[in-house]
């Protein structure tokens, strides 16, 4: 599989995945979008990244306690754009079920929900 073919993957991946679940479906009233951002996919909630489609990951962006308790599992990394580590952000371990990779979805959009809150 080509880079271009893998990021596709991604990308669909991530339409799938949030596709499927109440309050996570784009324009489905949860405020949640998916916009190209980046070079790639990003899904926002209220207008700020929740999770990102990089390569062939899908990074998280999630509070402190959570961003340990992803790195816990195997084949969770940092993400990275460029040069540039971004240490809000953690990929998706691949081996996680559709389900356990939803709920990781869902507390990212929680958090950035709730950090944006006004």
């Amino acid at each position: 599989m080509t880079a271009r073919e893998s990021e596709d993957a991604t990308r669909a991946e991530l339409r799938r995945l949030l596709a499927t679940e109440p309050g996570l479906e784009p324009d489905g009233g949860g405020g949640v979008e998916l916009r190209p951002m980046f070079g790639t996919l990003a899904a926002l909630v209220d207008g700020h990244v929740f999770a990102i489609a990089m390569a062939d990951v899908i990074g998280v962006k999630l509070d402190a306690a959570s961003l340990e308790e992803l790195s816990g599992l195997e084949g969770s990394e940092p993400l990275t754009m460029g040069t540039r580590t971004m240490r809000a952000y953690r990929s998706l371990p691949a081996g996680l079920s559709a389900d356990e990779r939803t709920t990781w979805l869902r507390r990212a959009r929680d958090h950035v929900r709730q950090s944006h809150a006004t």
